[in-house]
């Protein structure tokens, strides 16, 4: 395997990452306005652990310190991905493919890129292969030992640390993943994300065409509340599902999931949590739209693949509508 030497050549970048078609050695000064590729590898297990490496004492730049699983310059004619790949079996002797992936994040440093390729893979310690001019020792790591680790100075101070745990199953620089949506009762301190909420899907037919039913849903919301009859699922403090519920008539009130957050397992998910608020062994229910009209036609779906099924006809504040109901023998079975 190839040891980090003065005779590695880089490819030399713009401030934009924008070859310049002129290489650097390592050791020489970077004059001013170049850039290279530097990469950064964290693997982690599906316990959410972190494989750390421990540099070697002798090791120019952090001797002796526990740093990222695998990390270094990217060379002459390399992408960002090749190097990752190369790095990570160089000095911990695991095969990574990044053919198909960006970095998860880049971070600006004076004199270049630091790409990071964020990645899940169950590792077995023992059969790894460590260069030894690199590396001392590996080990899976934690979120709060390794913050531990870092507050002791044992460890690399990367002021990102603890959110490398989270970022691995972020998509976006907003952070959405399905990980990171809770669902749980909602409360008085979500309201006005929740009634935010409300505001963005009004006209798709929830009856709240007036700012007096606006405001008698909200006292409305409020009691549900405080009586714990109110689910919501989250993404940070922004309440993207809701769900009402009544104990008293053990029944689904009202379903709600923020447009751009649908067909993403998130009303399945407040159906389950307020299912196990509801007396099993009682029948559940719910009101929508009948059979054949249009306007129920993806919750009639959502009721289905929950173990609903329609029931009779009824009067659903003065337009027609149907039970879709969750029979008590089918709960015990």
């Amino acid at each position: 395997m190839v040891s980090k030497t003065e005779d590695e050549l880089w490819d030399i970048y713009t401030k934009d990452r924008e070859k310049t078609g002129r290489v650097h050695r390592r050791g020489d000064k970077m004059q001013e306005g170049e850039y290279h590729i530097v990469v950064h590898v964290c693997i982690f297990n599906s316990s959410n652990q972190l494989l750390i490496q421990k540099r070697q004492p002798f090791k120019k730049g952090w001797p002796n310190m526990w740093d990222l699983t695998a990390g270094g310059s990217a060379l002459h004619g390399e992408s960002s991905a090749q190097a990752a790949e190369r790095e990570t079996l160089e000095e911990v002797g695991v095969r990574i493919d990044l053919s198909d992936r960006r970095p998860n994040f880049t971070v600006n440093f004076p004199e270049g890129f630091d790409d990071y390729f964020l990645l899940e893979q169950d590792v077995d310690l023992e059969r790894l292969q460590l260069q030894e001019e690199e590396v001392q020792s590996v080990r899976w790591v934690g979120l709060e030992e390794a913050l531990v680790m870092q507050k002791q100075g044992t460890m690399i101070p990367y002021w990102f640390l603890d959110k490398l745990f989270e970022i691995r199953t972020m998509q976006g620089a907003h952070g959405y993943s399905k990980k990171n949506i809770r669902i749980g009762l909602a409360g008085v301190e979500q309201i006005a994300s929740w009634m935010s909420l409300i505001e963005i899907v009004r006209t798709e037919d929830t009856g709240l065409e007036t700012e007096k039913e606006l405001i008698d849903y909200e006292d409305m919301v409020l009691k549900c509340m405080e009586g714990q009859c109110a689910i919501c699922a989250c993404r940070g403090n922004m309440v993207v599902g809701i769900l009402l519920f009544s104990t008293q008539h053990n029944m689904l009130n009202s379903i709600v999931v923020h447009p751009d957050y649908r067909r993403r397992g998130i009303a399945g998910g407040m159906m389950e949590f307020m299912l196990s608020k509801l007396d099993r062994s009682r029948d559940i229910s719910v009101i929508t739209f009948p059979e054949g009209d249009d306007r129920g036609a993806a919750l009639r779906a959502l009721y289905r693949s929950m173990g609903f099924g329609p029931g009779e006809l009824c009067n659903g504040n003065g337009y027609p509508a149907q039970l879709f109901v969750l029979h008590k023998m089918e709960m015990e079975l």
